[in-house]
């Protein structure tokens, strides 16, 4: 019985492990900077004290903005705006 319950148990977590790996854990934003009228792509984003803080996909750098409007897009309209702007 052990062995049995032992094997369900593996089974269990590998079935978890392919499923996660099959539907990606990433996530993807296009991010707009209302006092400047610009668009962000980012993967990442942290809200704190009032501020948006994220890598923007294209540069690389990091910013940091007030006022935003975040809308969390597929990866392949991420991939399409990311190239065409």
């Amino acid at each position: 019985m052990t062995q049995c319950r032992s094997h369900l148990i593996r089974r269990t977590i590998l079935v978890a492990v392919l499923g996660l790996a099959a539907t990606g854990c990433s996530s993807y934003y296009v991010v707009k900077d209302l006092n400047r009228d610009k668009t962000y792509y980012a993967t990442e984003i942290h809200r704190a004290s009032g501020t948006l803080r994220f890598v923007d996909a294209k540069t690389g750098a990091t910013v940091t903005i007030k006022e935003s409007e975040v809308r969390e897009i597929s990866q392949a309209e991420f991939n399409k705006d990311l190239v065409q702007n």
